[in-house]
């Protein structure tokens, strides 16, 4: 009689023969999700939106085009934060010299752009359904024309109750000057009370970003790995960085994903 053998188990190394390498890697993909998603998702998150009018220029248009594609990618990524449950997300949309220094005609269309972005924002029924507060830091309310600054403030004041998830943008906004302004803030205190303790809660106390977390991952797009004008130079003490090829109207939900699971790869010491 033929001896009988116990069938050979199935296993998980044996699976993707059954797929197509691209299928597998999609399986993958979203087991490795699921996992972070447990384990290991950023409680802050920012994006240096790099690229705008370097992807017009690629296309041989000018370079509003490239702010307005952008500015669909911001959706796009609010999308992804609040489905990755990421409770703060930050977005540079200008910094001071982009308002003080660039074209009239450029910053003109950027504070137009604003103003339809943010009536939009007040109005937009995912922003209420998932309680997304707005808030916007920078130099806005004294640069920016009183229709942009209604706009903002419209959005600002309809979602001020919320607290699920923080949007956060930062608008005419330049690191030095909010180092230089809380500087000067803990100077005057300290001439009016000479035994004023100069502490790291107290420094973080006369930022734009007071009522914000530090940040736990910067993301910046466009090619260049680098940091402008202090961007919260403060806030980014300890946050790990994450640099893309792509110009930021090319970014999309995918490559935050991907970026997402190269956080959760990592390891933070905080200088330990």
């Amino acid at each position: 009689m033929a001896e009988q053998r116990s069938p050979k188990p199935r296993t998980w190394v044996r699976f993707p023969q059954l797929l197509p390498k691209s299928e597998y890697e999609k399986i993958q993909l979203i087991f490795n999700m699921a996992e972070i998603m447990v384990k290991n998702i950023p409680n802050h998150v920012v994006f240096i939106m790099d690229g705008n009018r370097r992807w017009a220029a690629n296309y041989l248009l000018e370079s509003w085009n490239g702010h307005k594609k952008g500015a669909e990618v911001v959706k796009e990524m609010i999308r992804e934060s609040v489905r990755q449950k990421i409770p703060y997300f930050s977005f540079w949309g200008s910094s001071l010299d982009n308002i003080v220094k660039r074209q009239k005609a450029e910053v003109s269309y950027l504070f137009k752009l604003f103003k339809k972005k943010f009536d939009e924002l007040a109005k937009d029924e995912e922003i209420h359904k998932d309680r997304i507060k707005v808030s916007v830091l920078g130099r806005w309310k004294e640069l920016f024309p009183p229709e942009t600054k209604e706009s903002i403030q419209k959005a600002i004041d309809a979602t001020k109750n919320y607290g699920k998830f923080s949007l956060n943008f930062f608008l005419a906004y330049s690191g030095v000057d909010e180092m230089e302004s809380a500087i000067k803030n803990i100077a005057d205190d300290a001439r009016k009370n000479p035994d004023l303790k100069i502490t790291p809660s107290l420094v973080k106390n006369r930022l734009f970003t007071k009522d914000l977390p530090p940040v736990d991952y910067l993301i910046r797009t466009g090619g260049n790995p680098h940091l402008s004008t202090g961007f919260m130079m403060w806030d980014i003490a300890d946050a790990q960085l994450y640099f893309s090829d792509k110009l930021w109207p090319d970014f999309n939900a995918e490559d935050f994903k991907e970026a997402i699971i190269g956080y959760g790869n990592r390891t933070r010491k905080f200088g330990a």
